[in-house]
């Protein structure tokens, strides 16, 4: 039996971003001794940390945009958004607590952007009201702030360290197995372990993560037994890809912008009904920057992915974008209108990266951005798996088929407190069990990586998201979806005929490529179950919603088909 070192802990915290860095602050005010682990580097890795925007939106339903403004409007939205896949105690506690969190940050040092002395808010994706508070550069100050605070209280880190696998036994989480940077194995054994892995988007070609975010939390999750929800459910839209890469702020379609393919011709009006204007999509597409298959704006996403399949984008795999002909001064003179408000800050933080916007072509493609879905939590953030808590994009419950602008940093902070606070009256209440063969199944894992092939596993990878980009991303259809099956099995197949494990970084690599593969097939059953077309599920051969599919694909691997469908509120 390989030699591995072991530790213990109280509260194992899987994850350095906002939603880790809140879970350990709240864990620690509760007396935990507490353990953050991290496979990159502290308060400098994570979603959270990876700026793709030039503000960062923060709903609060504060009144700030709009006096009648309030958490039950706010809950409404998101249940009209999440159209019956959201749980709606989440959701209520997601609304509630949102001021009192806002107020958290502020006191930790967090500062929202203001004019007039006012909250500068404006409305973003979905929401009936303007309610997104504004955080300039994106997340990086909540980084800065509570990654900060963690370290004046000396809370104990370990970075460099992958967890590859939960010890599970008998419904419960007793830890995590990991390796070091030399490829050595840990036993991390804990009284709670609480993953805030982030989502999945690197399984993309253009996504708008950094390359760590590869799924580990959601595969580790289900190989151990926890319960997935609403992983056919994503957010992937229009962001730059040339010369830099950065989200398209779904304002920015109020400017009405040229759309072009390699050859300078415009495309979108190619794949429109008859029926339709391009300017009809276009001021729908400035109500949300997710793909949606809800309303006519989804005819941008299928135009710009079908013209990029179709062989008809740049050598960089985009379409052009320019605001070239756009009467700014009559735009920017409404101040009603949230490109008004925003304008100042985007155009300055466009043009600090060499881009004058009012004059200058930029290439942009669909990219790949959170996942709707993940582990499926209670009011605690604890899973199906006694022991095990959830929080952020790892999290499945408050979202559902489409989500808000401005809700994903809010969740990570709402249920990164909750699962904190859970997690440490665990911990106080319970022992470290006893496990005589603890290692045993991290050795039986492992070992599928014992090849000699001669692969990349970075080619691997990029074949991967190539397929993922084709079959998965926008357009859906059960042959498509079909194919890509076959070639995540091919794919995996390959991947451990090509994994040497004598190699540290390529042992990471192959665990990544993995977990990704583990997430493709899970996400691609769901997609293939629901033969319908629900906010970012979009199936091409069923492009409408259907009453057959009300409830949510929950993801088992116990069960025959491995999945079942439930509402998320029947959690037991």
């Amino acid at each position: 039996m390989p030699k591995y070192r072991e530790i213990h802990t109280d509260v194992l915290v899987v994850g350095s971003g906002g939603t880790a860095l809140r879970a350990i602050l709240e864990a620690d005010d509760a007396g935990a001794e507490v353990l953050a682990v991290i496979k990159g580097a502290f308060r400098k890795s994570g979603a959270t940390f990876h700026s793709v925007a030039e503000v960062g939106a923060f709903n609060v339903p504060d009144g700030a945009g709009d006096p009648e403004d309030n958490p039950e409007v706010y809950s409404a939205d998101i249940l009209r958004a999440a159209q019956g896949m959201a749980d709606d105690r989440l959701v209520s506690i997601l609304a509630n607590e949102a001021y009192d969190t806002m107020k958290y940050l502020e006191r930790h040092g967090v500062h929202f952007e203001k004019k007039d002395g006012n909250y500068l808010v404006f409305r973003a994706c979905f929401s009936s009201k303007p309610r997104s508070h504004v955080i300039k550069d994106h997340f990086k100050p909540v980084i800065k702030a509570l990654g900060g605070e963690a370290s004046r209280r000396g809370i104990k880190v370990l970075d460099q360290l992958m967890i590859v696998n939960l010890i599970a036994r008998d419904g419960q989480c007793w830890g995590a197995y990991a390796i070091d940077a030399d490829g050595q194995s840990v036993v991390i054994r804990a009284k709670s372990t609480i993953l805030t892995t982030g989502g999945a988007s690197q399984l993309f070609a253009t996504n708008l993560y950094p390359t760590d975010i590869t799924g580990d939390g959601y595969a580790m999750a289900y190989r151990a037994g926890a319960h997935l929800a609403n992983m056919e459910f994503m957010q992937a839209g229009v962001s730059i890809t040339e010369p830099f890469i950065n989200l398209f702020g779904n304002y920015l379609w109020d400017a009405e912008p040229n759309l072009t393919d390699r050859n300078g011709e415009r495309f979108i009006e190619r794949h429109l009904p008859d029926n339709l204007s391009l300017s009809q999509v276009i001021a729908e597409k400035e109500r949300h920057f997710p793909f949606s298959s809800s309303d006519i704006s989804k005819y941008i996403e299928i135009s710009i992915q079908k013209t990029i399949n179709s062989g008809a984008g740049t050598d960089e795999g985009g379409v052009y974008m320019d605001f070239i002909g756009r009467d700014f001064d009559a735009i920017l003179a409404d101040e009603s209108r949230s490109i008004a408000n925003m304008w100042p800050l985007t155009y300055d933080w466009y043009k600090e990266r060499g881009v004058d916007l009012y004059t200058d072509k930029v290439q942009i493609a669909c990219s790949a951005h959170a996942i709707n879905g993940g582990l499926r939590i209670d009011t605690d953030a604890q899973s199906n798996l006694k022991g095990l808590f959830a929080a952020g994009e790892t999290a499945a419950g408050p979202h559902g088929a489409d989500r808000l602008g401005g809700n994903m940093a809010l969740t990570c902070q709402v249920f990164g407190a909750r699962a904190g606070r859970a997690a440490a009256l665990r911990a106080q209440n319970t022992g470290h069990l006893e496990i005589s063969d603890i290692f045993e199944e991290q050795a039986e894992y492992l070992a599928r990586f014992g090849g000699k092939g001669g692969s990349d596993v970075h080619d691997i990878r990029k074949r991967l998201q190539a397929v993922a980009n084709r079959h998965l991303l926008i357009i859906r259809n059960e042959q498509g979806l079909k194919d890509f099956l076959l070639a995540t099995e091919e794919l995996r197949e390959e991947l451990y005929a090509a994994a040497d494990i004598s190699e540290p970084d390529r042992l990471k690599l192959a665990i990544e490529n993995d977990n990704l593969i583990e997430v493709a097939q899970i996400m691609t059953r769901a997609a293939l179950y629901r033969q319908e077309s629900r906010g970012g599920h979009y199936r091409e051969d069923f492009p409408t919603a259907s009453d057959d599919h009300l409830h949510s694909v929950i993801h088992d691997r116990t069960v025959e088909n491995g999945y079942f469908t439930s509402p998320l509120v029947e959690m037991n």
